[in-house]
């Protein structure tokens, strides 16, 4: 992705223009050179955490240095922290109910059986019985997990899948 600034403000290009300027077909080939004597640069996507932390502030650098000791012209974002205005307590209700959801949904496929066993008292078949159980004893497991963490980030982090 490349970007320039146009009025004052920086424009995005996912393709560079095939016609530019003076140049009349192939500028979306040519040396970047020429790109970026017409003001187009890359844009550089910092390394950050799309949980905690936002990306904001699309700016023009020419003194980015990506590690290797070259410097180059670039536009780059900004990383600043996420204001998470939920409490502690109010992530964890939503958390566990994100998790209830997906036990729910894992259960659901083989409610059948129990409403066949209420209805008419055919048994569950053992290795049904044993894959319920089991939802319910992940459900539980992690909901115990979630209680226990004691930070927004880690609460936005934890992985309920099972």
């Amino acid at each position: 992705m490349k970007a320039r600034i146009e009025a004052g403000k920086v424009v995005k290009y996912s393709r560079l223009p095939k016609e530019f300027g003076k140049y009349v077909g192939g500028f979306d080939n040519a040396d970047v050179s020429i790109h970026e004597t017409e003001g187009f640069f890359d844009v550089v996507v910092p390394t950050y955490d799309p949980v905690t932390q936002v990306i904001y502030n699309l700016h023009f650098d020419d003194s980015y240095d990506s590690g290797d000791g070259i410097i180059s012209s670039v536009f780059i974002y900004d990383v600043k922290a996420k204001t998470i205005s939920e409490t502690v307590a109010e992530l964890k209700e939503q958390r566990i109910n994100e998790l209830k959801k997906l036990g729910y949904d894992k259960l659901q496929p083989t409610d059948w059986y129990i409403v066949r066993k209420a209805e008419k008292g055919t048994a569950i078949p053992s290795d049904i019985q044993t894959e319920r159980d089991a939802i319910r004893t992940n459900v539980a497991t992690k909901e115990g997990e979630i209680n226990a963490l004691t930070t927004k980030a880690s609460i936005l982090k934890y992985d309920i899948n099972f």
